[in-house]
């Protein structure tokens, strides 16, 4: 049968309509997860932290100190230093008086203790012990990826449809996954390179536990003080002490690592696609659908349901093509398109009439052999 004939069939008129329904009943969902974890991971943070941690041990090794006075009313037997301020706060405060002597001297039973202490407890040293701490967080959950570490490239695609035909419901369940393949190679680079990254973190952990026990360290520990929060105060230490400005710029780049990071994890996507992505899934529900209603028990008719639903997918697989182009920014002219069709129905028949010719010198071959052996007999 020609083609012409073909389309000239009231059944392929049918066929259209249950096109259509199924298009403008169609109801469907996709999602699409791409989890790629492996050589985009960066290791530049240990740069940063071994180019910090010499002049961070500098600074905890010569810490910066402040004088602070400390007063304190106490058992007149275990003042320690008393001086003016003592007399008057003892003037105010008569309650504090044991007994007042003969000679009018007074013999008290508490007194304002006055102290001069050396302390810890200034910015610069509190900025230093937040950073001393981030620092143990934050290598602590890059020792927990590392200690997890592998490549992978795994993808998971999901689509649900559902529609109606002329007296059909129709639904599809689609789930789609992919996984990298193991790599010796690159197993074996990447483990070498992370035993690597653990000896040099090993060795910042052994600044960082020295630091902890330190005398600066200790006394804050013991002070409870609060960790600081952003932003930084600029004080004059801070700006020009050279080793606080590289402790500075370590405090930014762990403060805005994970952020930078995952604004630049591109490559894991997690999302509902799109609906070009769609469209494309939805023209493969109807493909599938063509398939299943065209199943039967009679070879011919199969292959004559299955024709004319060629027909149908043929056209909307030129519009969604094109479309397709046009939504990428390239356009392709009528004339293009007609010839990349022909040149695959050329390339098509020239695989046919290859075939043909293989099966007739097939056929001859044995119908010579054949001769050959009744030779024997005449």
């Amino acid at each position: 049968m020609y083609m012409a004939d073909f389309l000239k069939e009231e059944t392929l008129e049918e066929v259209k309509k249950v096109g259509a329904k199924f298009n403008k009943k169609l109801e469907s969902d996709m999602h699409f997860k791409s989890d790629y974890f492996g050589e985009l991971m960066s290791f530049d943070w240990v740069d940063e932290i071994e180019e910090a941690c010499p002049f961070i041990d500098i600074i905890v090794r010569r810490p910066k100190l402040t004088l602070i006075q400390e007063e304190n009313v106490t058992l007149i037997e275990k003042s320690k230093r008393i001086n003016v301020s003592s007399v008057k706060n003892l003037a105010k405060h008569t309650e504090y008086i044991n007994k007042v002597n003969a000679d009018r001297s007074v013999e008290p039973k508490k007194i304002l203790d006055i102290r001069n202490e050396e302390t810890f407890n200034i910015y610069e040293n509190r900025f230093l012990y937040t950073l001393i701490h981030d620092m143990v967080r934050f290598i602590s959950d890059k020792e927990e990826l590392l200690n997890n570490f592998q490549v992978c490239d795994d993808k998971l695609l999901e689509y649900v449809g559902k529609t109606e035909t002329l007296n059909q419901k129709v639904n599809i369940e689609l789930k789609v996954t992919t996984e990298s393949l193991p790599n010796s190679d690159i197993d074996k680079k990447l483990k070498d390179e992370i035993k690597a990254i653990k000896h040099r973190i090993k060795r910042i952990k052994e600044y960082i536990s020295s630091w902890q026990r330190s005398e600066m360290m200790k006394a804050l520990d013991r002070a409870h003080v609060p960790l600081i929060a952003p932003p930084i105060k600029k004080t004059n230490i801070i700006l020009k002490n050279p080793n606080f400005k590289i402790a500075v710029k370590l405090w930014e780049y762990i403060r805005t690592y994970d952020l930078d990071n995952k604004e630049d994890e591109k490559d894991n996507v997690d999302n509902n696609g799109n609906d070009v992505m769609k469209g494309f899934l939805d023209h493969a529900f109807l493909i599938d659908y063509f398939v299943l209603d065209s199943m039967s028990s009679s070879k011919r008719e199969q292959k004559r349901k299955m024709s004319k639903y060629a027909v149908l997918l043929l056209t909307e697989e030129i519009k969604r093509i094109v479309s397709l182009l046009n939504s990428c920014g390239y356009k392709i002219t009528d004339e293009e398109l007609m010839c990349m069709i022909a040149k695959e129905l050329k390339d098509e028949k020239s695989e046919r009439l290859v075939g043909v010719d293989d099966v007739k010198k097939k056929f001859k071959n044995a119908m010579d052999e054949y001769l050959e052996r009744m030779q024997e007999y005449l």
